[in-house]
């Protein structure tokens, strides 16, 4: 390793540790045709303990991934110089500046700092709240708060999965904030908690005109979820009972589906699609369409990892995600894919959200029909359900009719 890298990455360890941490930029990448153009990483804290949350900036989407400190100076030394040739740490001390000149020669630029605050590791640390507990009435209803407005010890998760949606939703502001009014639909919305929270934040914080409606099967959750509304006077929430095939939805601008079973994630996000929406957001649960297709092809170079049935089965949660992310791709969406809340609080934690830009061109078009075309024969997988609903939505035959997962987030 370069004694140049290797003095840089020792200041961005100790940054971390003192406490001086802002951010780190890694841009100018190496090869012109390289897909990924810059990796932003700051600074959160999960569990207590320091890590870095690496954000790969990508053409169409971002990816985001977490890791520990000592794994995340590993990947920066593997990275530098050899995807990325100029790289900016900002620290409240000082800004360190790695770039390679002409002859790929590293060397360090100090500077006076651009930030006077470090990173506050938002994961965990106390920030100031976007929902008020005090005086909500569907907090208390939902048993999230007790009579004084305090949160419930045991509903702690539930409330931190509330918030960190709110912060999800609210990221993209800027996308939505010109709709009057604005149209969302929350697919399998279960007993609403993320449904009133969402509501709650847009319309009274925010201060928006919101029209939402909430789209569950049973019935007793959707007279529940109506009679919260009333009691809470959200006069432009209501529930509506249906499942997601059935429900006909027009002029949507924010699309929802969390933990919607198998191939009801993908109804939603045709619906999202179908309807133009301008923020499209799924957290998928089950993947049984897909793993019920993949077979290990020959030459495969991971048959000697997916022979263990629960391998198999990651696998194919990845693959029936990456071909969602792809498609939405493919239909003028730039998606990002990223963990929700921790895995302790809930295991379903994978969201992928979709923020609508421009069609890609043709050249983009065959490029990621080719990716998925390459994914598909690679598994043995013969069809992606959202793939068949994008190409003939009026062909009723391959349609799964499955009853979509019972939602209390």
């Amino acid at each position: 390793m370069d004694n140049v890298v290797k003095e840089f990455t020792d200041k961005v360890s100790s940054s971390v540790y003192k406490k001086t941490f802002v951010k780190l930029i890694l841009a100018k990448r190496v090869l012109e045709n390289q897909e990924m153009n810059k990796i932003v990483v700051r600074y959160v804290e999960l569990d207590g303990q320091p890590h870095l949350q690496f954000v790969y900036k990508y053409n169409r989407n971002d990816v985001t991934k977490n890791f520990s400190v000592e794994e995340a100076i590993t990947q920066l030394q593997a990275i530098i110089g050899s995807n990325f040739l100029d790289i900016n740490l900002f620290t409240t001390k000082e800004d360190i500046e790695l770039k390679y000149n002409n002859k790929r020669v590293p060397k360090l630029y100090a500077k006076k700092p651009t930030f006077t605050e470090a990173a506050d590791g938002e994961h965990d640390n106390t920030k100031q709240r976007r929902i008020d507990t005090k005086n909500s009435v569907y907090l208390k209803s939902l048993g999230i708060t007790d009579n004084k407005g305090e949160l419930v010890p045991s509903m702690s998760a539930k409330y931190k999965q509330v918030e960190k949606f709110v912060e999800i939703i609210d990221s993209f502001y800027d996308c939505y904030k010109d709709c009057k009014p604005l149209n969302i639909i929350d697919n399998g919305s279960g007993k609403g908690y993320l449904t009133f929270a969402t509501y709650d934040y847009l319309t009274n914080v925010r201060e928006m005109n919101v029209m939402m409606q909430g789209v569950e099967t049973q019935e007793n959750l959707v007279k529940f979820g109506n009679n919260l509304a009333q009691k809470s006077q959200f006069s432009g929430l209501k529930f509506v009972q249906s499942n997601i095939n059935d429900f006909k939805a027009d002029n949507v601008d924010i699309l929802i589906a969390l933990h919607a079973c198998d191939t009801a994630t993908d109804d939603a996000i045709y619906m999202g699609i179908k309807s133009d929406a301008k923020l499209i957001i799924v957290s998928p649960c089950c993947h049984k369409q897909i793993r019920s297709q993949m077979k290990i092809t020959e030459n495969n170079v991971l048959e000697p990892i997916l022979k263990y049935g629960i391998m198999l089965e990651r696998e194919a949660e990845i693959i029936t995600d990456g071909i969602r992310a792809l498609l939405l791709n493919l239909n003028g969406y730039k998606t990002k894919v990223f963990e929700f809340v921790q895995y302790d609080n809930t295991s379903k934690n994978v969201i992928i959200t979709a923020e609508k830009g421009e069609k890609p061109s043709d050249e983009e078009r065959a490029k990621i029909l080719n990716q998925i075309t390459t994914i598909k024969n690679k598994f043995g997988i013969k069809y992606h359900y959202l793939e068949k609903l994008i190409e003939n939505p009026e062909d009723q035959s391959w349609r799964i009719l499955n009853p979509q997962c019972v939602r209390e987030e």
